[in-house]
C-alpha cells in the first residue's frame, strides 16, 4: 500500500455543538491523511446547523449532511450515516466536542500498511475539561481513571477481547472513539451502531469488532486525540447509562451467539456477563444468573475468591452470613487439595 492509499473520511455527529464544532473541524482539516470531514446535523436545537453549513464554505474536504426525515436520531443512527457517504477506505470518528492532535493518523498509517489482516487500528485518547466545574464533576463522580483511555500494555488482536471484557490476566484498559480507525469494509462483516442504544453504542461495536475482526494498537502511551468534558456530557451521567445496560448486554450476547462468536471468546464474554447479571437490581435474574455460571462452568467454583465467590456476594449481599458460607467453601475444596 503507498501512503497516496492512506486516505480516511472522519465521521462527526453533530448535535447542540455550535460552541464546540469549528474547533473539532479545524483540528481535523488540515491534517494530511484526512480526506473529507463529514458532519452529520442530527435536528440540533442550538445553531450547530449553521456553524457547520459556514465551515463547509469555508473548507473543501467538509460536507454537511442531515438525515433524510431531517429529524434527531442521536449519535449511533448519525455515524451510521456518515458510514454510508464516506468516500473512502478508511473511518474515523470525532465527536462534535472533541479535538485531533497532529499525529493523529501516524501509527494508523504504519500498522495499516505493515499488516495486511489489520482491520482496525486504537490509540490513547486525553481529556480536556472547558471549565473547573466540569473537571471537578469528573472527578467527584468517579471517573478519573478515564482521564486518559488507553490500555497499560500493547496485546496483540487476539488477546484485545479478554481485555476489554476485563478477563485478561495482566492488561486493563479500553480505547475510546476518537481514536479509532477503521477499514470501511468491517461493518459489511459486523454490522454498523447499535440505534436503539442511545448511549454505550460505541463501546458496543468496539466490543463486537474486537469479538470478529483484527485490531492493532497503536499509539498507547501518548493520546492522538482529546475529549472535550463540560457541563452537558451524558458520558458522566452515571443514571442515563443504567437505562441501556440490559439492551447493551442483551443484544451483545444475542449477536455473538448468532454470529457464532470463537468457543474461548465466547466463554470470556459469558463470565462477564454472569458478573454483570450477578449485580442486577433483579434479584431473581441475579440469583438465575449465579447458579446458570455453575451449571454452565462448575470449575467457576473452584477458585477462591474469583468470580463465583464475587458473584455470590452481589447476589446475596456481603455480610456476616455470605461471608462465612464462602469462607468454608474455600476452606473446604482447600483440604480436598491436600
Amino acid at each position: 500500500m503507498s501512503r497516496e492509499e492512506f486516505k480516511v473520511s472522519v465521521v462527526i455527529p453533530v448535535y447542540n455543538a455550535e460552541n464546540f464544532l469549528r474547533n473539532a473541524v479545524e483540528s481535523a482539516v488540515n491534517i494530511n491523511e484526512v480526506a473529507e470531514i463529514i458532519l452529520i446535523e442530527d435536528n440540533s436545537p442550538d445553531n450547530a446547523l449553521k456553524v457547520a453549513n459556514e465551515l463547509q464554505m469555508e473548507y473543501k474536504k467538509v460536507k454537511v449532511y442531515q438525515h433524510p426525515d431531517k429529524g434527531n436520531h442521536g449519535a449511533g443512527a448519525s455515524r451510521n450515516l456518515g458510514i454510508e457517504r464516506a468516500k473512502y477506505d478508511y473511518i474515523a470518528f470525532l465527536d462534535a466536542d472533541d479535538y485531533y492532535l497532529q499525529e493523529r493518523f501516524k501509527k494508523d498509517k504504519e500498522l495499516f500498511m505493515g499488516n495486511v489482516d489489520c482491520d482496525g487500528v486504537y490509540n490513547s485518547v486525553g481529556t480536556h475539561f472547558y471549565s473547573e466545574d466540569a473537571e471537578r464533576g469528573f472527578y467527584d463522580k468517579g471517573f478519573g481513571y478515564q482521564e486518559i483511555l488507553t490500555l497499560t500494555d500493547s496485546v496483540g488482536p487476539d488477546e484485545l477481547f479478554s481485555v476489554l471484557f476485563n478477563q485478561h490476566s495482566k492488561v486493563t484498559g479500553q480505547f475510546c472513539t476518537d481514536g479509532i480507525t477503521l477499514k470501511k469494509e468491517v461493518f459489511e462483516k459486523v454490522g454498523y451502531f447499535n440505534n436503539e442504544l442511545k448511549l454505550r453504542q460505541d463501546i458496543h461495536l468496539w466490543r463486537r469488532l474486537a469479538g470478529f475482526c483484527n485490531l492493532y494498537a497503536g499509539e498507547l502511551l501518548k493520546p492522538v486525540a482529546m475529549r472535550g468534558i463540560h457541563e452537558n456530557n451524558r458520558m458522566t451521567k452515571v443514571e442515563d447509562h443504567e437505562e441501556y445496560m440490559d439492551l447493551y448486554w442483551n443484544s451483545l450476547n444475542d449477536e455473538f451467539k448468532r454470529n457464532k462468536l470463537e468457543r474461548n471468546k465466547y466463554r470470556l464474554f459469558k463470565q462477564a456477563y454472569f458478573n454483570y447479571l450477578a449485580k442486577h437490581p433483579n434479584k431473581f435474574k441475579a440469583v438465575g444468573s449465579l447458579f446458570e455460571n455453575v451449571l454452565t462452568y462448575p470449575g467457576v467454583v473452584r477458585h477462591p475468591y474469583g468470580d463465583f465467590d464475587f458473584n455470590f456476594w452481589k447476589a446475596f449481599g456481603r455480610n456476616w452470613v455470605t461471608l462465612h458460607i464462602i469462607s468454608l467453601k474455600n476452606r473446604l475444596l482447600s483440604s480436598k487439595k491436600k
